[in-house]
């Protein structure tokens, strides 16, 4: 099969330098106005990081580039000058005496490919476990997706060299937090998680807290440099008709549930039933979430246990917070409570991160309920998972829309959104079929609302399209999500109870399995690495170079370094891409080799259907 995509990173050939630079000086207020070497990050880039306080002798926090380490030359010829009490990345081309400075965030997340793992699903790692508490939450040989099927936080350990192999920097877990145990009267057990009951434990069937402590240890490791991601529920415990009734315990120690905190009026839950109006905007934060018992958060006993147990699992050292059903709450406690955990994690010498579930976010929404969810991505302290770009996305795979319409999200998002690197993209996850069955099946049960067509494509077509749209996301400006299995195009075609094909649970199968090989694991990789290494991608602007129905190229742009991305889902065809930014120079494909010319600010990009084609001006 032909590759998806083509990443030209190396340049070949460029323009020399100006002169020759053996080294590159920093002066300034941290260091005294002191020589201090750079650090050459090549193709005449050189690079410092430096924490700027109040200036000294009434100067501004400023600084110079000096060439010579004497004062002969400096750049620029006045004093760059910057904010205090921030840390810099600061950036020197010496062929262009270019100085380009970043902020560099207590925690950095959009250098990072995210990688969500649903610890039931992904590996067993410890058989003893299993059955937990009740044997009735588990499915001994595999057949109910509705209990647990046995993964746990060892087999997330033993498969850290797998994920790490792909480029991935995050894993995003779900809740490990104590579940009710049992099955409800469906048979079905809390193996995802959001049916919590003691939010200071681990679920006896995950492993226990070593274990935990085991991972994070790992992941923070040298070798590893991985971030942790936590899926906690601030919105809601457990069912209120039935298992244990919403009963909420601290370190094993009971403190209340549905009934009791009726009788007692304590406030600790919402006692206002289910929502029925989706449009009514209290219903929707102050009601029950089908059937789950929905806190209080403005109950400061509520609020307290909401904070320390976050504060629990922050001392346990993840480094960020995926929050569910952020739709569903006050944007009053989300605001104050991110911001009471980020202080406590400062406080602790490290930085943090939050994003949310709103289900129906987007760039494009300025009406109704899911209009508010931009004021929440943009004011909340958290950001948001934004639906709107993987449905869109969806689209496109299975033919719905065009080249057109992902351009305009593309570039409206970056209005919209206050920071829309910041936001977390996707293309599939735990709440709507596998990307690949939206991709093959000839049914209607897809989109949004679960009414729109697949695609109707072969498998082998699906797996070009699923390459197509992963590059998208992870060259796109927001930080990249990978649900797990989807590197394996896992695909699950069963109708569930909605009649809806491949939604949950069968978009919550065991891990198909471990293939390092398939092309869209190497795709992630590749990705991931440039990813690492480019400011362009992490941070840089997003712009429209050429565009019709069926191919988009945009560009990438930060400073010397500049990212170009063409994609196909037409015909094979050939496009003139003009006045883009990338310098002169014959670019290798990193996977054969092909080869590219850009000449004056133009190049000639020859695209077969479903190709992806990634030019990078600079490679370190």
């Amino acid at each position: 099969m032909k590759k998806s995509m083509i990443l030209l990173s190396a340049l070949v050939f460029s323009q020399a330098a100006i002169a020759d630079w053996n080294q590159a000086y920093f002066r300034g207020t941290p260091n005294g106005w002191q020589s201090e070497a750079m650090t050459y990050m090549g193709d005449n880039q050189w690079q410092i990081i430096k924490t700027f306080r109040n200036g000294a002798d009434s100067l501004a926090p400023s600084f110079k580039i000096d060439r010579y380490g004497n004062w002969q030359e400096s750049y620029p010829q006045k004093n760059f000058t910057v904010d205090p009490n921030k840390t810099y990345i600061i950036n020197f081309y010496d062929d262009t005496q270019q100085v380009f400075i970043h902020e560099k965030p207590a925690l950095e997340m959009r250098d990072r490919t995210m990688y969500f793992v649903f610890l039931d699903r992904f590996s067993d790692g410890d058989s003893s476990n299993n059955a937990g508490h009740d044997s009735r939450s588990y499915s001994a040989d595999g057949s109910n997706l509705k209990k647990y099927q046995g993964g746990d936080i060892r087999g997330l350990i033993n498969k850290l060299d797998y994920l790490k192999d792909m480029g991935v920097g995050a894993i995003w877990i779900t809740p490990p937090i104590d579940n009710v145990d049992g099955a409800n009267q469906y048979g079905d057990a809390a193996y995802h998680g959001y049916w919590g009951k003691d939010f200071f434990k681990v679920d006896e069937h995950l492993g226990t807290l070593d274990d935990f402590k085991e991972l994070v240890a790992k992941m923070h490791s040298p070798e590893y440099d991985m971030k942790l991601v936590l899926d906690y529920a601030p919105n809601h415990s457990n069912p209120n008709d039935e298992m244990e009734f919403g009963a909420l315990y601290r370190n094993g120690q009971h403190i209340t549930n549905y009934q009791s905190d009726v009788a007692a009026g304590t406030n600790w839950y919402h006692h206002n039933g289910g929502v029925n109006n989706w449009n009514d905007w209290y219903q929707v934060t102050h009601h029950n979430l089908f059937n789950l018992t929905d806190f209080d958060q403005n109950n400061q006993a509520t609020y307290n246990y909401l904070t320390d147990g976050a504060k629990f699992w922050i001392d346990m050292g993840v480094d960020a917070i995926r929050i569910d059903a952020i739709k569903h709450m006050e944007k009053s406690f989300i605001q104050r409570w991110t911001g009471d955990l980020y202080n406590y994690a400062q406080s602790k010498g490290r930085g943090f991160f939050f994003f949310g579930e709103w289900f129906g976010a987007s760039a494009t929404s300025k009406t109704g309920i899911d209009g508010m969810a931009l004021d929440y991505a943009n004011t909340s302290g958290s950001a948001l998972l934004d639906f709107g770009l993987r449905d869109t996305m969806e689209r496109v795979l299975t033919n719905r829309t065009n080249m057109y319409t992902l351009n305009n999200y593309l570039k409206e998002r970056d209005t919209a959104f206050t920071s829309s690197d910041w936001q977390v993209t996707f293309l599939d996850n735990h709440d709507m079929a596998r990307i690949s069955t939206a991709l093959r099946s000839d049914k209607n049960t897809f989109g949004p609302s679960n009414n729109e067509a697949g695609g109707r494509l072969s498998a082998d077509f699906a797996r070009q399209r699923l390459e197509l749209g992963l590059a998208v996301i992870m060259t796109s400006r927001g930080i990249p999500c990978i649900y797990y299995g989807t590197e394996q195009y896992a695909a699950n075609f069963t109708v569930n109870s909605f009649g809806q094909v491949g939604s949950d649970p069968f978009n919550r199968e065991v891990m198909p399995g471990f293939d390092q090989s398939t092309p869209a694991y190497s795709l992630i990789k590749k990705l991931s690495d440039l990813r690492d290494d480019s400011f362009a991608i992490q941070q840089g602007n997003y712009v429209e170079r050429w565009v019709n129905e069926n191919v988009l190229v945009f560009e990438r742009n930060a400073g010397d370094d500049v990212v170009l991305v063409a994609a196909n889902i037409g015909p094979t065809t050939s496009v003139n891409v003009q006045n883009i930014g990338l310098a002169n120079g014959t670019y290798q494909n990193l996977l054969d080799s092909n080869s590219v010319v850009v000449a004056d600010g133009n190049a000639q990009i020859n695209l077969k259907q479903n190709e992806v084609v990634v030019l990078r001006t600079i490679q370190k």
